[in-house]
């Protein structure tokens, strides 16, 4: 490429600095386009399907944004497309914490440009303030069950499926701006070991559990998917109701996710741990779909879905995701229910690894929540990404 096609195509650093709302098809492909080119040169970032970045930004095919008033902006500086951001209002939440709280996400710029996160956060600010929100917080991809969280720890390493990237120069010039630490959430990255090893304090509590004839752990029932997904959010809506942030799923969205994660969730990837005879805990991994698309630039076509397939199905990938898991509140600060736990999430690492997977990122975890990080710190698994959400008085 020559020095003047390289001008042409570099965002001009000089210039105001316009935000406004998507309006066309082609605003539309710029607003997802933006990742792409903000971190594409990123060795440690990974490519998201297109189709299914797409697919979360319409209201027609995500039932969460379809219940949300929204905005999606792009910024632009003369006619160069330099940034994104969304402000919405989502009616579980408000419902849920009644704090006249509304949220922005996809706050991406194409090179770190204080003035551009300015600009964009004055919109999201504005939009949210004209329509009556007291406080602002964020990111939230669109709500606390999907992406959410800034990195500002942990730049070194590639996200695994369903977590966000970015850079480091987000966090400071959010913090210029007055915005707050809300909460941080953790990643830790638990080693499988070859061959297996299971931690001497698993085996002893694993010991326990045996011993105990009214306790079980078993695998998902394939016949029966629909019913399982339903189950095991149930589950989590009862385990998380009292915890920051929580936001209950719809049937609706219980649909949408079944649907979406049915091809990733394997029948050795869910197990569910009963007391006595009760559904009390579950524990779900998935193959890290970043691991399997990576080099693909998001892109299935034209042959992007061959490699996919062969990655997934025939390779199967060595790094898997434990982005669920859950034990009903009647259980909690018990034995048995510890026992349980630990049965079922011990049930699902041992058949990852015998699947070739030998990392496994267990995320992502309130600050706030001991027991989680007591049960991962039995694996030594390290602490190594923290998320950030961000708030701010409008």
């Amino acid at each position: 490429m020559s020095s003047d096609t390289q001008a042409r195509t570099r965002p001009s650093l000089a210039g105001p600095i316009s935000v406004r709302p998507l309006e066309t098809a082609a605003d539309r492909k710029a607003f997802l386009d933006i990742p792409y080119t903000a971190y594409g040169h990123l060795a440690d970032w990974r490519a998201p399907l297109r189709f299914e970045r797409e697919a979360q930004i319409n209201p027609a095919k995500n039932p969460a944004l379809a219940r949300m008033e929204h905005v999606l902006m792009v910024a632009r500086r003369g006619s160069d497309v330099v940034g994104r951001i969304a402000a919405f209002i989502n009616p579980a939440h408000l419902e849920t914490h009644k704090d006249a709280t509304g949220h922005f996400g996809f706050l991406d710029t194409v090179a770190p440009d204080d003035d551009v996160i300015g600009a964009l956060m004055q919109a999201a600010e504005d939009w949210l303030r004209s329509r009556g929100m007291k406080r602002i917080a964020g990111p939230f991809n669109f709500s606390v069950n999907e992406e959410c969280g800034l990195l500002v720890d942990g730049f070194d390493s590639p996200p695994v499926m369903m977590m966000p990237h970015g850079r480091p120069d987000y966090a400071p010039a959010l913090e210029a701006r007055q915005y707050a630490k809300a909460m941080d959430m953790y990643a830790y990255m638990c080693q499988l070991g070859e061959p297996y090893r299971v931690p001497e304090k698993i085996r002893k509590l694993k010991e326990a559990f045996d011993q105990d004839p009214g306790l079980e752990v078993r695998m998902m029932n394939p016949q029966d998917y629909k019913g399982e997904i339903d189950l095991i959010l149930g589950i989590f809506d009862d385990a998380w109701s009292r915890n920051w942030g929580f936001v209950p799923f719809g049937k609706d969205e219980i649909t949408h996710m079944a649907n979406e994660l049915k091809p990733l969730i394997r029948r050795d990837g869910l197990w569910i741990g009963l007391i006595d005879g009760e559904p009390a805990c579950f524990t779900l991994v998935l193959p890290n779909l970043n691991e399997a698309t990576e080099g693909l630039d998001g892109r299935l076509l034209p042959f992007g879905w061959v490699q996919l397939v062969r990655r997934l199905k025939l390779q199967g990938t060595r790094t898997a995701r434990l982005p669920l898991a859950g034990m009903r509140q009647k259980f909690h600060k018990t034995r048995r229910g510890m026992l349980t736990m630990v049965a079922s999430c011990e049930a699902a690492f041992a058949a990852q690894h015998a699947r070739g997977v030998r990392e496994v990122e267990a995320s992502w975890i309130l600050e706030t929540n001991r027991d989680l990080h007591n049960l991962v710190s039995i694996y030594d698994a390290p602490r190594y990404k923290t998320y950030r959400i961000y708030g701010k008085a409008l």
